[in-house]
């Protein structure tokens, strides 16, 4: 049972002590807080949830007071156009990792780095031209997680200095799919597909501004962004393209029935040892419902916007021909490939080997699965991109 019930107005208390700040700008994020906090009280049966959840929370809120003073600090940052190449949209476990190194791998191309979704904004002391302590600070963390959750490294890469998805920065928004895959509250889920999440795509963008200032004062040319994140399917895409209308969007494909078990296997290694709630048997059911009203909603979505913004990989492409398959898409993209870009992305290949991790082990009916059940509930979606 838990003894401990967090509370948004504490949280956003000790993120104001711990940082010395009091603005937090726009107050529109208090409700998806509210909404947040209120299932982890009730549903995540969170072991420590000071601990866990409450840190995760306080800390995105000492980064929104953080984003509001670096603004003040640096008015110019606001001019920042924040360009994107493209967002790879599709479920997880689709190679939308692969597609999301190879694209950030070519020259005139950039992407995240995974301590930079950790701590976008600098420490304080340190210089303008030097993030060394906050790549450090990301190693530690890095390693202090994959002590935490050990089978994590077979399931998917982490890496401090490796490309990273943006949803880490829109978890600062409370609006996020990181939340119901780390703890089991599955309404908040559902509600969170729901919202008009254009607000936390202009947060987004804020925080995008300023990390591309940071890397401009760095000497660093700017360059178009690649974004990767399951999110966008999950709940954000139309935020996303409220912020950016005409982003082109990378779909990568893969049966379900390959994907959706692996997801939820994932899911379970940051969750089983932190929850006393959390059920195995109840993840198929759940994930199943948000995977297929995501694929449902980008149907929709596709009548809607113009031939061509919608880019197909299937991931048995991604597999037998990456860098032929990055050509395509790069092509689609309206960007051509020429030598420098094809060692970039063959020296990705290379340095990407899935033999290098160990082996992700997992079965479909420990979460309530059959392959029968997923192939009937996604025969929809097979059919229209799986099948030749």
């Amino acid at each position: 049972m838990m003894t401990t019930q967090l509370d948004p107005q504490t949280l956003m208390d000790q993120a104001k002590t711990e940082t010395g700040l009091t603005d937090f700008g726009d107050p529109w994020f208090r409700a998806p807080l509210g909404k947040l906090v209120d299932e982890v009280n009730q549903h995540a049966g969170l072991v420590s949830p000071e601990s866990s959840a409450g840190v995760r929370i306080q800390s995105a809120l000492s980064d929104r007071l953080k984003l509001v003073q670096y603004f003040k600090d640096h008015p110019e940052a606001a001019d920042e156009r924040v360009e994107l190449a493209c967002a790879i949209i599709g479920l997880p476990r689709t190679g939308s990792t692969m597609v999301h190194r190879l694209l950030a791998a070519v020259p005139h191309l950039t992407a995240l780095w995974w301590w930079e979704t950790a701590f976008p904004l600098p420490f304080p002391g340190e210089a303008a031209n030097d993030p060394t302590p906050r790549q450090d600070a990301a190693k530690q963390m890095v390693d202090w997680l994959l002590t935490e959750w050990p089978d994590f490294e077979s399931i998917d890469p982490m890496d401090a200095m490796a490309v990273n998805e943006e949803v880490v920065l829109l978890d600062r928004t409370f609006l996020s799919t990181t939340y119901d895959s780390m703890m089991p509250i599955h309404e908040y889920g559902y509600w969170q597909a729901d919202q008009d999440h254009e607000p936390a795509f202009r947060d987004l963008y804020r925080f995008m501004q300023a990390i591309q200032h940071q890397r401009v004062a760095q000497g660093e040319a700017r360059r178009p962004w690649v974004f990767k994140t399951p999110h966008h399917l999950m709940g954000g895409i139309r935020g996303l393209l409220a912020v950016w209308p005409e982003v082109k969007l990378v779909m990568t494909h893969r049966h379900v029935g390959q994907v959706l078990p692996s997801y939820c296997s994932m899911c379970a290694s940051l969750s089983v040892g932190s929850s006393t709630t959390y059920r195995k048997e109840d993840q198929g059911a759940h994930w199943s419902r948000r995977f297929r009203t995501g694929l449902e909603r980008l149907e929709v979505l596709r009548g809607e916007l113009p031939a061509g913004q919608i880019i197909d990989v299937r991931y048995e492409d991604t597999v037998s021909d990456p860098v032929g398959m990055a050509e395509r898409v790069l092509g689609q993209l309206g960007l051509t490939s020429d030598a420098a870009t094809r060692a970039a992305l063959e020296a990705c290949v290379a340095g990407n080997v899935r033999d290098a991790r160990p082996r992700h082990k997992y079965s479909a009916d420990e979460f309530g699965l059959t392959p029968e059940g997923i192939a009937a509930d996604f025969a929809f979606y097979h059919d229209t991109y799986l099948t030749k």
